[in-house]
């Protein structure tokens, strides 16, 4: 009998498809000609009519460093130093890649430009029209090893948002969020030799 947890299959399997469905989505290397490029590009718009029943105009995220766009301060994180950011966007920007993460792919899919990390909303109210990204590096549902804000705590900053009237409920109806939960539950789980609980 197989000892895998249902979570953690769950999980695979939905990693599996949302990797399925990017790498469709790019195709292989690259290397497509002009008409094979028209024919993505035809597809790509329609794509949007399949996933949802409206045009996203915003995109929020919630989650860890997958999807984490430099919420964490340049003191605290090691996305800030080289190699992360040398081919996207170029410079280390905050990301826990040397190019782009899930939030930068799907924002691109759905046509929109990146959402502002939400530490910066007050640096660059300009970018807000695109949604916001609460997602911070090496958090996850439970409290981490990481003491940033987990996935409740990231909720409530969207709520605050939401209450200071950033977003109406025209914004947030016309809009999509993505959630990335990866192994930082399970890690610290391991690390606590098998407890939720913070040792004092």
């Amino acid at each position: 009998m197989d000892d895998t947890p249902p979570k953690l299959l769950i999980f695979t399997l939905f990693c599996f498809s949302l990797l399925s469905l990017h790498s469709g989505s790019i195709g292989v290397h690259g290397e497509k000609n002009q008409q094979q490029q028209q024919q993505q590009h035809h597809h790509h718009h329609h794509a949007h009519r399949h996933l949802f029943s409206f045009k996203p105009s915003k995109l929020f995220v919630f989650g860890d460093s997958y999807a984490d766009t430099g919420n964490i301060p340049k003191s605290l994180s090691n996305s800030w130093k080289l190699p992360y950011g040398i081919t996207f966007p170029g410079k280390p920007a905050g990301r826990f890649s040397d190019g782009r993460v899930s939030t930068d792919y799907l924002a691109k899919f759905i046509g929109v430009k990146s959402p502002i990390p939400y530490r910066w909303m007050k640096f660059a109210a300009n970018r807000i029209e695109y949604g916001m990204n609460y997602a911070y590096g090496g958090t996850g549902v439970m409290d981490t090893l990481v003491p940033l804000p987990n996935m409740t705590t990231q909720i409530d900053l969207f709520q605050q948002t939401i209450n200071q009237k950033v977003y109406s409920p025209a914004h947030i109806q016309c809009s999509v969020a993505l959630v990335s939960v990866a192994g930082n539950d399970y890690s610290a789980y391991l690390a606590r030799n098998g407890t939720t609980q913070v040792s004092n």
